[in-house]
């Protein structure tokens, strides 16, 4: 059971958008293969002899599906998840304590990055006004530029995806401002 199936819901209207563990582990995968290929093909040469490819391709695949595999069982039940309701934002990044934000606390949010690596910035209008859950051990990802301090969670393989989650969340900004 993971920490948002814990954590009691705000409201009727909630809408959760949460990082599920067979997208995670396809886009490791897709990380791994590219980056095992060629460290590969640099160890042995770029000249493959037809006997060599077979293996190499069966070296990467395999390398790749273990490290995925990894990655996926390091990751543990707590996989990245975001909850939005008329109370507030919720939201936890993988392997990271869950944070509640009241709607009057949230100064901005906004994506950075895209594809799989897209990430969420939550500015709070103070970061004294978020309530932090202890309940794992790894403190929320915060980013500090310019003075202004910003929760940071995964959301590049989050359903329906991150403009669906964007779109929520402004919306839901935008009605209790």
């Amino acid at each position: 059971m993971a920490i948002v199936d814990l954590i009691r819901v705000p409201a009727g209207d909630a809408v959760t958008f949460r990082l599920r563990r067979s997208r995670l582990w396809l886009r490791m995968v897709l990380i791994f293969v590219p980056m095992f290929l060629l460290v590969r093909l640099t160890t042995i040469g770029l000249s493959l002899d037809a006997w060599d490819f077979p293996g190499t391709v069966i070296w990467v695949l395999l390398t790749a599906i273990g490290g995925a595999t990894g990655t996926v069982l390091g990751a543990g039940r707590n996989l990245g998840w975001i909850r939005a309701s008329a109370v507030g934002l919720e939201f936890a990044a993988t392997r990271r304590e869950p944070v509640f934000l009241p709607w009057s606390a949230v100064q901005s949010v906004a994506l950075r990055f895209t594809g799989p690596l897209t990430e969420l910035l939550v500015t709070p209008t103070n970061l004294n006004a978020a309530t932090v859950a202890a309940v794992s051990a790894w403190s929320p990802r915060v980013r500090r530029r310019s003075g202004a301090a910003a929760f940071i969670v995964d959301v590049g393989l989050m359903r329906p995806g991150p403009s669906a989650l964007l779109a929520e969340l402004n919306r839901r900004l935008v009605a209790h401002r």
